[in-house]
């Protein structure tokens, strides 16, 4: 009798291993849930023609991502995970308190435990400056704002036993921010003001309601007025929050989003596949002028808002942060957006803009020259047609140090940001030059930590 059970469990343990795999072939695959990104189908072959030696691995990590009811499985460990031991089954989402849900990478944001080097935060607002001064320079408006993380609006749902940090990522940049001329839309300061919750319980994002309050905070500040977060609108449980899907790809359950009474009034210029699109452009009547607007995905619902106040608006997701567009539709507002969870990004991504200059003779600095060689990368490259962009990295630098190149007899300032700048202890640059900038005999400028001036020469590699 006993081996009679032991073959039944042996027996049962392994139909219990082929259901996967069988389930494939009379189910179909497993699709992917939310933004997930599967492996692709193995090969026996490299591009290049070779034999893949990673066949095996490569299977199994097609089968590990598509075997038949996996979203179900998955669903179902972090159900019974999270009703018993409120403990999270995936390392993205965070379980707060009263069934909200929160991304786990904002805690450190909230805590301060991830915080910007003195360089990073004097870079990002160099950058910023230097943005809006080219922006400026075109007779335009320049408006740099931050949509919130969840967390830091709305704490008392988050994760028990956080506790908020005397200095943040975020409190970092707006100081710096407060000692410059660069115009900021404060949303956090706007959101805090309204008693209703305006971000999505199960979403990492604002809903309809709270992206109509950036939209009048925006225009408030560019010195316009906006009436969205006054209008007539319903909530209606359509909306499939991001979070919740990671968290239970199987479930279909929804929760509240909000609607407008009446629609929006504007049209897209050229057809979109869905709100994510790198490029948005859109027309209206809106008597605001014309917007240039590079966002992320909290513009998926902003966008819309902002399309019915400007008669033309052009909505951007690529980086780095291209100015040039503000040409194609004669742009008088420029507005950047970031999430408070990628401030860190704006010491990576540059605006491409033509580098500010002054003639050399005319430069009153007197840099010691070091007598080393730096390199740098100098090529024109379909991403900043008509640019010579010359990129490289600093050996050291000073907290507050201006990057200057001088080539031609000019002298340009180089963005203090750049690849690798996310990172602390490194020091890039971006510098966009007119197309054909001849860098031989060119020298670079920066000061140290002591505030000199130090020199030295160009080696360029394209």
């Amino acid at each position: 009798m006993k081996k009679k059970l032991h073959l039944l469990f042996v027996l049962l343990f392994f139909c219990a291993c082929a259901v996967p795999g069988l389930g494939m072939v009379f189910f179909g695959e497993s699709q992917a849930a939310a933004n997930e990104v599967l492996s692709p189908k193995p090969s026996l072959t490299q591009p290049d023609g070779s034999v893949n030696l990673n066949i095996m691995s490569d299977a199994a990590d097609y089968f590990a991502d598509r075997f038949a009811f996996r979203q179900e499985l998955i669903t179902a460990d972090s159900a019974w995970k999270a009703a018993l031991f409120h403990t999270s089954s995936q390392e993205q989402v965070s379980l707060g308190r009263e069934d909200w849900l929160f991304y786990a990478e904002t805690e450190d944001d909230f805590t301060g435990a991830d915080l910007l080097t003195q360089r990073q935060v004097w870079a990002i607002r160099r950058s910023l400056e230097l943005a809006q001064g080219y922006v400026e320079s075109k007779g335009a408006s320049f408006l740099f704002t931050v949509a919130p993380n969840k967390l830091t609006l709305y704490p008392e749902h988050g994760p028990q036993g956080l506790e908020p940090g005397e200095v943040t990522a975020l409190s970092q940049v707006t100081a710096a921010l407060g000692e410059s001329s660069v115009p900021y839309s404060d949303l956090v300061a706007a959101f805090s003001q309204q008693e209703e919750d305006l971000y999505h319980k199960w979403d990492s994002h604002w809903t309809y309601k709270g992206a109509a309050l950036a939209h009048d905070t925006l225009l408030a500040d560019l010195g316009r007025t906006g009436d969205m977060f006054q209008r007539e609108g319903y909530y209606e449980k359509d909306h499939q929050g991001d979070l919740y899907v990671m968290l239970y790809p199987a479930s279909h359950e929804l929760e509240d989003q909000w609607h407008f009474s009446q629609d929006l009034a504007f049209e897209y210029a050229t057809p979109i596949r869905d709100v994510d699109d790198l490029r948005i452009e859109t027309t209206s009547a809106g008597t605001n002028g014309n917007l240039l607007m590079f966002r992320d995905s909290f513009g998926n619902t902003l966008h819309s808002l902002l399309a019915e106040s400007f008669g033309h608006a052009v909505f951007s997701r690529s980086t780095p942060y291209d100015l040039g567009a503000m040409d194609a539709i004669q742009a008088d507002t420029v507005i950047l957006e970031i999430v408070e969870r990628n401030l860190k990004n704006l010491a990576e991504y540059p605006f491409i803009f033509p580098a500010p200059w002054t003639e050399a003779s005319a430069s009153p600095l007197q840099p010691q020259d070091t007598g080393e060689t730096l390199t740098v990368s100098a090529a024109e490259s379909p991403q900043a047609a008509g640019y010579l962009t010359v990129t490289g990295e600093l050996p050291s630098c000073g907290d507050s140090s201006p990057v200057y190149l001088r080539a031609g007899g000019y002298q340009f300032e180089a963005s203090p940001v750049g690849s690798g700048g996310s990172q602390p202890g490194t020091y890039p640059f971006t510098a966009y030059l007119p197309a054909g900038t001849a860098l031989t005999g060119a020298q670079i400028l920066w000061q140290d930590e002591t505030g000199a001036w130090l020199q030295a020469s160009l080696a360029a590699q394209g």
